[in-house]
């Protein structure tokens, strides 16, 4: 189908991603990952309706593509997977989001957490490179085993597609408190299917500057955080959204550290919390035990930080600092664009120069 090949563009799902973001926040709901696989909160929580709806559209994606089957890791890449998912759990609950939430949304509403988490990214996925270095020497991958299941998949498919979209019928049908859940859910499956045509993974732009000198990634999402925050920019400049809506308090300390763990993790599962997503809609059992134990981790450390220790009251992981209330909104919006800017320069110049290039 011709679809699928219009979607198949990073730089699509970028977009799409920005696009989705804003208006996520017209209504009052932050794009992030983490906050959706918290057991505890779970039930009602529009943040997990966004992680069904995306790996419900992903699935629909990947059976019409004819590009689902269950495919199975080695021992070390199930063992790779269990310390991942704890790695990204314990990260995003030290930085309040994962990549997505901490870093990508956190920045495009101009908390400062974002910009630590940030670096803090960048540090976690070179000490991960620096492991998949002594990986690739000591226990050279053996590959392990694809199920395709191209005959029923499309028909799978089609059922599942019929479910989201009846299930979301359900809800804008009902009270304002659920039609809200019916939006996105069906937005999240739309995202879901575009996201997985273009194949859209933080990790990888990350990770591929500094093995493969490629740069198509990074170019996708620094364009999707530039839509997000301009878009995120007006509607706070206007005041359609409250100025401190997702400004998170973890600057410098928990954004920073979780950002090095969340990194590691990012590399280890090689994939983001959203490729996470997309990916189990692909069939990949190795991010479904990804998910499992960042959902586990999750739940049980975000509850000892904010039930039993209160470690947000007591700010030891940080504060909130909104980046207006220093350098006004047209400052913060400027500081924002110089990161975006430096993070592509360097990408591009690595890209020509090969001067940082890691061989695994």
């Amino acid at each position: 189908m011709s679809v699928f090949k219009t979607f198949s563009n990073p730089l699509v799902g970028g977009i799409f991603l920005g696009l989705f973001a804003i208006l996520l926040e017209f209504h009052d709901i932050p794009l992030e990952i983490a906050g959706g696989l918290d057991l505890y909160s779970s039930s009602g929580n529009p943040l997990f309706f966004i992680i069904l709806g995306i790996i419900g559209g992903s699935f629909i994606s990947s059976t019409f593509a004819q590009e689902f089957g269950i495919k199975i890791p080695t021992k070390i890449e199930i063992f790779k997977a269990v310390v991942a998912g704890i790695l990204m759990g314990i990260g995003s609950t030290l930085a309040l989001g994962g990549n997505i939430g901490g870093f990508y949304t956190a920045t495009a509403n101009f908390s400062a957490s974002g910009l630590t988490m940030f670096l803090g990214l960048i540090i976690g996925v070179l000490m991960g490179l620096k492991y998949l270095i002594w990986e690739a020497e000591k226990f050279p991958s053996k590959g392990g085993i694809n199920i395709y299941l191209k005959k029923f998949g499309t028909v799978i498919g089609i059922i599942v597609l019929i479910i989201i979209l009846w299930k979301a019928l359900g809800y804008l049908k009902s009270n304002k408190e659920k039609e809200i859940l019916g939006k996105l859910l069906l937005f999240s499956a739309i995202a879901g299917f575009i996201i997985q045509r273009s194949k859209l993974c933080m990790a990888k732009a990350f990770r591929e500057p500094f093995i493969s000198g490629d740069s198509l990634m990074t170019r996708s999402f620094v364009l999707s955080l530039f839509i997000a925050t301009t878009g995120i920019f007006f509607l706070k400049f206007s005041k359609i959204q409250d100025s401190y809506f997702y400004v998170i308090p973890t600057f410098v300390l928990g954004s920073f550290v979780g950002g090095i763990l969340f990194g590691l993790g990012m590399v280890l599962a090689d994939s983001c919390a959203l490729s996470m997503l997309w990916k189990l809609g692909e069939g990949q059992l190795k991010l479904l035990i990804v998910t499992v134990f960042f959902g586990l981790s999750t739940s049980i450390f975000r509850y000892y930080l904010e039930h039993v220790w209160n470690i947000w009251e007591k700010g030891f992981l940080g504060k909130k600092v909104y980046l207006p209330d220093y350098l006004t909104y047209p400052g913060a919006f400027f500081l924002v664009l110089v990161v975006l800017f430096l993070w592509i320069f360097f990408v591009e110049w690595n890209r020509r120069t090969r001067r940082f290039i890691i061989k695994i």
